[in-house]
C-alpha cells in the first residue's frame, strides 16, 4: 500500500524538463554572481575595507564546506530531491514545514531582490518614473518565465551567461586607466578577525546553490549536483574578487564603500574621448537581464517547492498567488536604507542559518536515526 501511495506521489510530482550540466552551472553561477551589480561590494568593502576583495575567497571556500556537507545528505537518499528528503526524514508534517519555509525564503528573495533593482535603477536611470509601473513591467516578466518553466529559464541563462560576464570583463578592463594598485594597502583592511567573521557570515551571499538540492532530477542525480555547485560557487568566488579589487583600486576603499553600486559607478567613469564614454549602457542591459533571470528563478522554485510539498502537478495555476504575495514583499521597505540594513543584510549574511542549517540538520537527524534512500525508509513517511 505505502508503495502504491510513493510511486502517485511521484506521478503527481511536477515534471520541470532536463537540462545539462553547462547550462546549470550558467544558470547558478549568474543567480549568484548578479549581486555584483547591486550593494554587496560596497557593503564587503565597508565591512571589511581593503580586505574584501580576499574576504569574499573566504566565504567562497566555506561556502564549498557547507554545500559538500548538504551533498551528503543527496547521497544518501539518491533520486530524490530535498522536499522528499525533508519527508522521509522528518516526517509527512514537518517535512512540509520545513519545505515551506524554503518557499516562503524564495518567495522573501524575489520580493526583495525586484525591490533592490528598483531602487538602483531610480537612482540612476529612471528617478522620475513610477515606482509601480516599474515593478510591475518587472514582474510581468517574471511571469512569464514562471510559466515557461525552469527549462526554459535555464536555456535563458545559457544564452545570457557569455554575453553578461563578457560585458562585466570590458567594463573592468576599459576601467584600467583609473586604477591605483596601492589603494589595496594595507592590505589586512580592518584585520584578519574582522576579514574571517565577515567572510563566514557572507557565505549566506553564495546561498542560491541550495536550489540545486530542489532540482537533482533535472541534473542527473548527485554526481552532477556537486559537480556544478562547486563550479558555479567557485567562478562566482572570482567574480566577486575581481570586481571588489576593481573597485578599490578604482576609488579607494573609502569612496568605494559610499557608491549604491560600484560596478556602475565603474562604468560610469569611462571616458576616452567624446566617441568612445556612456558605457553604463552596457551595464544597464546586462543587469536588467541578470536581475530578470535571478527574480525569476528565485520566483519559480518558490512555486516549484510548494507544489512538490503538496504533490501538485501543475505549477501555472499558482503562479498569480505567488506574483501578488512577491509584489507585497516589494513593497515593505520603506526606501533603500531599510531595504539594505533589514532585507539585504537578512539574505546576504545570516540566511546561511536557514539554507545550510536545516539541511545539515537533516542530515545529522538521518545518520542519528540510521535513515537512508531506501524502501525501508520510504515506508517511514506518515
Amino acid at each position: 500500500m505505502s508503495q502504491n501511495t510513493a510511486m502517485k506521489g511521484m506521478k503527481m510530482m511536477i515534471k520541470e524538463g532536463k537540462f545539462g550540466t553547462a547550462e546549470a552551472i550558467y544558470l547558478i553561477t549568474l543567480v549568484i554572481a548578479s549581486k555584483t551589480f547591486y550593494t554587496s561590494i560596497r557593503v564587503m568593502i565597508k565591512n571589511t575595507g581593503t580586505a574584501a576583495w580576499y574576504m569574499t575567497l573566504v566565504s567562497c571556500i566555506i561556502t564549498i564546506i557547507f554545500f559538500l556537507m548538504i551533498s551528503l545528505v543527496m547521497k544518501r537518499f539518491p533520486g530524490k530531491n530535498l522536499v522528499e528528503i525533508f519527508e522521509l526524514v522528518t516526517g509527512r508534517f514537518f517535512g512540509k514545514i520545513l519545505t515551506l519555509i524554503f518557499s516562503a525564503y524564495f518567495v522573501y528573495y524575489a520580493g526583495s531582490s525586484l525591490r533592490e533593482f528598483l531602487e538602483m535603477i531610480k537612482a540612476y536611470n529612471l528617478p522620475y518614473t513610477p515606482p509601480s509601473l516599474i515593478i510591475v513591467a518587472f514582474m510581468a516578466v517574471v511571469v512569464i518565465l514562471a510559466y515557461i518553466g525552469l527549462e526554459g529559464i535555464a536555456r535563458l541563462a545559457a544564452v545570457s551567461f557569455y554575453p553578461i560576464f563578457v560585458g562585466i570583463i570590458i567594463i573592468l578592463f576599459l576601467a584600467y586607466p583609473y586604477y591605483n594598485v596601492r589603494a589595496i594597502f594595507p592590505i589586512g583592511g580592518y584585520g584578519i578577525a574582522e576579514t574571517i567573521k565577515s567572510g563566514f557570515f557572507r557565505s549566506s551571499a553564495y546561498d542560491e546553490v541550495i536550489i540545486l538540492a530542489f532540482i537533482i532530477n533535472s541534473i542527473d542525480g548527485v554526481k552532477t549536483f556537486k559537480k556544478v555547485g562547486i563550479y558555479s560557487i567557485v567562478i562566482s568566488g572570482i567574480a566577486f574578487s575581481l570586481s571588489s579589487l576593481c573597485d578599490i583600486m578604482a576609488f579607494d576603499y573609502t569612496m568605494a564603500s559610499e557608491n549604491v553600486s560600484d560596478l556602475f559607478q565603474l562604468a560610469r567613469v569611462i571616458y576616452f574621448s567624446r566617441f568612445f564614454q556612456r558605457i553604463e549602457s552596457i551595464f544597464l542591459f546586462i543587469w536588467i537581464i541578470a536581475s530578470l533571470i535571478t527574480v525569476g528563478l528565485a520566483f519559480y522554485i518558490a512555486i516549484s517547492i510548494f507544489c512538490k510539498a503538496f504533490k501538485i502537478s501543475n505549477h501555472r495555476p499558482l503562479i498569480l498567488q505567488f506574483a501578488f504575495l512577491t509584489f507585497m514583499v516589494t513593497l515593505l521597505p520603506e526606501g533603500l536604507i531599510e531595504l539594505a540594513k533589514t532585507n539585504i543584510v537578512f539574505m546576504r549574511e545570516y540566511s546561511m542559518a536557514l539554507i545550510y542549517g536545516i539541511p545539515i540538520l537533516v542530515l545529522l537527524i538521518s545518520v542519528i536515526f540510521g535513515k537512508k534512500g531506501d524502501r525501508q525508509c520510504a515506508k517511514s513517511v506518515k
